[in-house]
Parts: structure tokens; sequence; C-alpha cells
């Protein structure tokens, strides 16, 4: 009968070894992600205000603005209505995932001309919208 104890007793302990190890190896790709998320999100940033300068310092003289009309989300998707000052205007498609990081539908939108940083201005809106 003690062997039986001490074998469960070894059996449980190593199980919960096995799950201690599978949540740190878990947490450990969730961080990674969380970091690469981050990244890429500044690297965003990064390349839409270089395109905002490219234009500048290539004489884009047209100012343009972009006007959010309207932000409609249903549980993981959603539509952003958008106009501009020179009277153009659209509707884009957008899908949330899980980790709260939002795709937009190329298929289905029309978006903003010479206006590349567009998707930046985009996701604050609908970021707005998903705290509300």
């Amino acid at each position: 009968m003690k062997k039986f104890i001490a074998y469960t007793a070894i059996t449980l302990g190593s199980l919960t070894v096995l799950v201690l190890i599978g949540i740190f190896i878990v947490s450990l790709f969730q961080a990674r992600l969380e970091t690469s998320n981050e990244r890429l999100e500044s690297r965003e940033e990064e390349r839409s205000s270089l395109e905002d300068r490219w234009l500048d310092a290539h004489e884009n003289d047209e100012s343009v603005t972009l006007v959010i009309e309207d932000v409609s989300i249903d549980q993981s998707s959603g539509t952003l209505a958008w106009s501009d000052s020179r009277e153009n205007d659209g509707m884009v498609h957008f899908s949330i995932r899980s980790d709260d990081s939002i795709i937009f539908s190329e298929e289905e939108s029309t978006y903003p001309v010479n206006m590349p940083s567009y998707p930046q201005y985009f996701r604050e809106a609908i970021r707005e919208e998903m705290d509300k």
C-alpha cells in the first residue's frame, strides 16, 4: 500500500511539473507575441510618418483632411465610413482578432488616395470605438 501511495505521489508530482513547464512555455510565447505586436505597431507608425514626410518633401501641396464619419462594430467585425476634404468618401470593412489586432478587408474596402497614413487614423478611430 505504501508503494501505491508513493507511485501515485510521484505520478501526480510529475504531472504537476509537466503542467508548470507547459504554462511557462505558453507564457514565454505570449510575451514574445506581445513584443512582436508592439514592434510591428511602432514600425507601422514610423512608416506612415516617413510616407507623410516624403509627400511633404515632394511638394504635395494639396492639404487633404480625412474625416472619420462613422465607426460601427458588431462583435468581431465592423465598418468605418470616411470622407475627405476633396469630397471623396468610402467604406472600410475590418475584423478584430482575439488579441485586439485590426485586419482591414482589402477586397470590400475603398481607401483614401494620396494619404498613406490612413491606416493609423483608422486604427485610432476603431480603438476609440472599442473602448466605449
